[in-house]
């Protein structure tokens, strides 16, 4: 078992693949106020899918570098809250840059504005398999799926 995440400190996407194909996904959406409460939140959550879900692989986008520093730490905080959680679990823990995961899902261009990238993995995730999601959780799907890409020698 693969999980995939896009995670956020308000909503994090999630994708779970057996065996290399896709099976399942969902959204971890939390709409709390107070930002180090929400975060500490998204922490429990995701935990809690991992614990639910016992992959061997956990994949993760790379936090990338954003304009407000108060969301990179969150992220960035985020981020290691599932490392940790993965290494103290003894699951394998897997990163991959945005750049990266899309470029195994489609090595043609890509947009370059966040919100038509947003619709990009939305319009891939329903060639590939016909369905219809949000960013977070078409991201997350896609994430999962280039890890599988990767792991299987397709780039």
């Amino acid at each position: 078992k693969l999980l995939s995440l896009d995670t956020s400190s308000s909503s994090t996407g999630w994708a779970l693949f057996i065996n290399g194909k896709y099976s399942n996904s969902g959204l971890l959406d939390l709409k709390i106020k107070d930002s180090s409460e929400r975060m500490r939140q998204m922490v429990l959550k995701i935990r809690d899918l991992i614990d639910h879900y016992s992959p061997a692989i956990v994949v993760i986008e790379t936090p990338v570098v954003v304009r407000n520093p108060q969301v990179q730490r969150m992220l960035t905080m985020i981020f290691g809250a599932v490392y940790a959680k993965c290494v103290f679990d003894n699951i394998e823990f897997q990163e991959l840059r945005p750049t990266e995961w899309r470029k195994a899902i489609d090595t043609g261009k890509k947009p370059k504005k966040r919100d038509e990238l947003k619709e990009w993995s939305k319009s891939k995730v329903k060639d590939f398999f016909n369905l219809n999601v949000n960013d977070d959780i078409s991201d997350a799907i896609l994430i999962g799926q280039a890890y599988a890409n990767i792991f299987n020698g397709g780039d």
